[in-house]
């Protein structure tokens, strides 16, 4: 069992990590500041989360992402005609992306 200064139990850094996939941790500063204040040491549970999800088929990563949106209620964009479409994307967040795009009948 592990213990935080004032006697508490607290998981361990994989039982945490585990978590963070879970999508119980938040992300980005959200999830660093959560973890700091619970006691955790982010940059290690971090490195955790890195090597599993360095190690996870890409189907389980998508997986994972499809559920986080549908969880905060984001759905996929649809532009018709000649718009122009612009995505920013924190590729030190996210270990893999998927974008499909549409022309005429197919996809590309």
């Amino acid at each position: 069992m592990i213990f935080n200064n004032g006697g508490e139990t607290m998981k361990t850094n994989q039982e945490i990590a585990k978590e963070i996939f879970q999508g119980k941790w938040g992300e980005g500063l959200q999830r660093k500041q959560q973890l700091t204040e619970a006691g955790y040491d982010y940059e290690k549970i971090q490195s955790i989360v890195d090597a599993m999800a360095a190690s996870m088929p890409l189907e389980d990563i998508l997986k994972h992402a499809e559920e986080y949106d549908k969880e905060h209620g984001l759905v996929p964009i649809e532009i018709l005609g000649t718009e122009t479409l612009e995505i920013e994307v924190d590729l030190n967040k996210y270990k893999a992306i998927k974008l499909t795009f549409v022309i005429g009948d197919r996809n590309v």
